[in-house]
């Protein structure tokens, strides 16, 4: 069983996956699949609600936290330095984990380089990225389960299939930091 340790960008992705399939979270929701606090998870929101990710209110009649439909979220233009970074970094990989895409009837043999990777699809999306700045970003998403493998055979790289409500993330807590077991099956 292969483990890592998830980096603070890796939770609040998590969160935001919570929060981006669920019109209403309870608190043990989010506790049920990532073992933090109440006042991590206060901190985590509002770091995706600076990011222009979420727009999220408590709701004592329901006992959960709402989307607020009445302020679309926005990004936090006031945001300065490497907290700015972070929140765009944060902007960008939600947006893969939303949009990223290839075409999955596509073959080397009979399409060659012809055809719609997620690869191509990345660079798409973020035409100013360069070669790293894709790798790492694969690399984050796989840490959160969103996996994409190159398959030398085929030529081609490979992701996730299907986008619903994940109920386990494979995180656990192991002296005292957040752990993630990477043989999870999430998809």
């Amino acid at each position: 069983m292969e483990e890592i340790e998830l980096s603070q960008t890796d939770r609040q992705l998590l969160l935001y996956d919570i929060f981006f399939r669920s019109q209403q979270v309870e608190y043990e929701d989010i506790t049920s699949r990532l073992p933090i606090g109440k006042k991590m998870v206060q901190r985590d929101i509002k770091t995706l609600t600076d990011a222009g990710l979420i727009r999220i209110k408590y709701s004592k009649k329901y006992k959960a936290y709402i989307h607020d439909l009445e302020h679309p979220p926005s990004f936090n233009e006031n945001a300065k330095g490497r907290y700015r970074i972070h929140l765009m970094k944060l902007q960008r990989i939600a947006t893969l984990m939303k949009e990223l895409c290839m075409d999955t009837r596509s073959y080397y043999d009979v399409d060659g380089d012809a055809y719609f990777s997620c690869k191509t699809c990345y660079y798409e999306l973020f035409p100013e990225a360069n070669e790293r700045m894709r790798q790492r970003d694969f690399k984050q998403l796989n840490n959160i389960g969103y996996t994409i493998t190159y398959n030398n055979y085929e030529r081609r790289y490979k992701m996730w299939e299907g986008s619903y409500l994940r109920e386990d993330f494979g995180v656990f807590l192991k002296d005292g930091k957040l752990m993630r077991d990477m043989g999870f099956e999430l998809y």
